[in-house]
Protein backbone atom coordinates (compact mmCIF):
# COMPACT_ATOMS: atom_id res chain seq x y z
CA UNK A 1 0.00 0.00 0.00
CA UNK A 2 2.60 2.31 1.02
CA UNK A 3 4.68 1.59 -2.67
CA UNK A 4 1.50 2.50 -4.75
CA UNK A 5 0.68 5.53 -2.81
CA UNK A 6 4.37 6.60 -3.51
CA UNK A 7 4.02 5.62 -6.80
CA UNK A 8 0.97 7.83 -7.14
CA UNK A 9 3.05 10.80 -5.85
CA UNK A 10 5.91 10.21 -8.37
CA UNK A 11 3.57 10.25 -10.84
CA UNK A 12 1.79 13.42 -10.37
CA UNK A 13 5.01 15.36 -9.59
CA UNK A 14 6.22 14.01 -13.23
CA UNK A 15 2.80 15.03 -14.78
CA UNK A 16 3.62 18.35 -12.81
CA UNK A 17 7.20 19.25 -14.37
CA UNK A 18 6.54 18.22 -17.98
CA UNK A 19 3.57 19.98 -17.86
CA UNK A 20 5.72 23.28 -16.30
CA UNK A 21 8.05 22.75 -18.62
CA UNK A 22 5.55 22.02 -21.79
CA UNK A 23 3.73 25.33 -21.17
CA UNK A 24 6.96 27.38 -22.17
CA UNK A 25 6.92 25.97 -25.44
CA UNK A 26 9.27 22.79 -26.75
CA UNK A 27 10.74 23.30 -30.16
CA UNK A 28 11.06 19.65 -31.46
CA UNK A 29 13.86 19.14 -34.41
CA UNK A 30 13.28 15.74 -36.37
CA UNK A 31 15.44 15.18 -38.71
CA UNK A 32 18.84 16.05 -37.56
CA UNK A 33 21.39 14.03 -39.73
CA UNK A 34 24.34 13.29 -37.07
CA UNK A 35 25.61 13.91 -33.94
CA UNK A 36 28.32 16.28 -34.70
CA UNK A 37 28.11 20.02 -33.28
CA UNK A 38 24.83 21.93 -31.23
CA UNK A 39 21.62 22.76 -32.07
CA UNK A 40 21.14 26.66 -31.76
CA UNK A 41 17.67 27.81 -31.34
CA UNK A 42 16.95 31.73 -31.50
CA UNK A 43 13.67 33.23 -30.50
CA UNK A 44 12.56 36.76 -32.08
CA UNK A 45 9.50 38.63 -31.34
CA UNK A 46 9.83 41.77 -33.46
CA UNK A 47 10.93 42.53 -36.72
CA UNK A 48 13.96 44.84 -35.27
CA UNK A 49 15.49 42.39 -33.99
CA UNK A 50 14.91 39.50 -36.13
CA UNK A 51 18.22 37.60 -36.79
CA UNK A 52 20.34 40.18 -34.84
CA UNK A 53 21.63 37.41 -32.40
CA UNK A 54 22.05 39.64 -29.63
CA UNK A 55 18.83 41.02 -29.66
CA UNK A 56 16.93 37.68 -29.74
CA UNK A 57 14.84 37.39 -26.30
CA UNK A 58 16.13 33.86 -25.91
CA UNK A 59 18.52 31.72 -27.23
CA UNK A 60 19.12 27.96 -26.75
CA UNK A 61 22.33 25.69 -27.46
CA UNK A 62 21.85 22.19 -27.55
CA UNK A 63 24.57 19.03 -28.00
CA UNK A 64 23.20 17.43 -31.14
CA UNK A 65 21.67 13.98 -31.10
CA UNK A 66 21.50 12.36 -34.77
CA UNK A 67 17.49 11.90 -35.38
CA UNK A 68 15.65 13.85 -33.25
CA UNK A 69 16.44 16.93 -30.99
CA UNK A 70 13.76 18.47 -28.44
CA UNK A 71 14.49 22.28 -27.19
CA UNK A 72 12.62 22.99 -24.20
CA UNK A 73 12.19 26.65 -24.07
CA UNK A 74 13.12 28.58 -20.23
CA UNK A 75 10.67 31.97 -21.18
CA UNK A 76 7.37 32.08 -22.18
CA UNK A 77 6.80 33.83 -24.92
CA UNK A 78 3.38 35.53 -25.97
CA UNK A 79 2.13 36.90 -29.44
CA UNK A 80 3.65 36.77 -32.35
CA UNK A 81 7.21 35.39 -32.74
CA UNK A 82 9.66 33.93 -35.25
CA UNK A 83 11.99 30.96 -34.30
CA UNK A 84 15.30 30.47 -35.97
CA UNK A 85 17.25 26.78 -36.01
CA UNK A 86 20.55 26.01 -37.29
CA UNK A 87 22.71 23.12 -36.74
CA UNK A 88 26.46 24.23 -36.07
CA UNK A 89 27.94 21.62 -37.22
CA UNK A 90 31.81 22.70 -36.05
CA UNK A 91 30.89 23.93 -32.74
CA UNK A 92 31.97 27.25 -33.95
CA UNK A 93 28.67 29.00 -32.77
CA UNK A 94 27.95 30.88 -36.30
CA UNK A 95 26.19 29.45 -39.16
CA UNK A 96 28.68 28.72 -42.27
CA UNK A 97 27.25 30.81 -45.23
CA UNK A 98 28.10 31.25 -48.79
CA UNK A 99 27.20 33.61 -51.60
CA UNK A 100 23.88 34.99 -51.28
CA UNK A 101 23.45 34.18 -48.14
CA UNK A 102 22.98 30.16 -48.98
CA UNK A 103 23.95 28.47 -45.47
CA UNK A 104 26.16 25.43 -45.65
CA UNK A 105 24.70 24.42 -42.70
CA UNK A 106 21.58 22.63 -41.43
CA UNK A 107 18.87 25.67 -40.89
CA UNK A 108 15.52 26.53 -40.32
CA UNK A 109 12.87 28.75 -39.81
CA UNK A 110 9.36 28.70 -37.85
CA UNK A 111 6.05 28.34 -40.19
CA UNK A 112 8.07 26.49 -42.71
CA UNK A 113 9.43 29.60 -44.16
CA UNK A 114 11.60 28.60 -46.88
CA UNK A 115 13.35 32.30 -48.11
CA UNK A 116 14.06 33.22 -51.33
CA UNK A 117 16.05 36.41 -50.30
CA UNK A 118 16.62 37.83 -47.36
CA UNK A 119 14.84 36.54 -44.92
CA UNK A 120 11.50 38.57 -43.28
CA UNK A 121 10.03 38.52 -39.55
CA UNK A 122 6.63 38.53 -41.01
CA UNK A 123 7.29 35.08 -42.87
CA UNK A 124 8.75 33.15 -40.51
CA UNK A 125 6.36 34.54 -37.19
CA UNK A 126 4.09 31.82 -35.52
CA UNK A 127 1.47 32.37 -32.74
CA UNK A 128 3.24 30.37 -30.29
CA UNK A 129 0.44 28.13 -28.37
CA UNK A 130 1.66 27.20 -24.92
CA UNK A 131 2.10 23.82 -24.11
CA UNK A 132 1.36 22.44 -27.57
CA UNK A 133 5.62 21.73 -29.32
CA UNK A 134 6.51 23.71 -32.22
CA UNK A 135 8.22 21.18 -35.28
CA UNK A 136 10.95 22.82 -37.34
CA UNK A 137 12.21 20.76 -40.20
CA UNK A 138 16.15 21.85 -41.08
CA UNK A 139 17.11 22.17 -44.51
CA UNK A 140 20.26 20.98 -45.54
Amino acid sequence: MKNTFIQKILFLLVLFFSSVVLSHGTVIIPNVEHDRGYIDVKIYDSKDSFLKEDEAVEAVRKKVNKGEVVVPLTKIHEGQIAIVVYHDEDGDGELKTGLFWRPKEGFAFSNNYSPKGPPKFSKASINLVHGEPVYIELNY
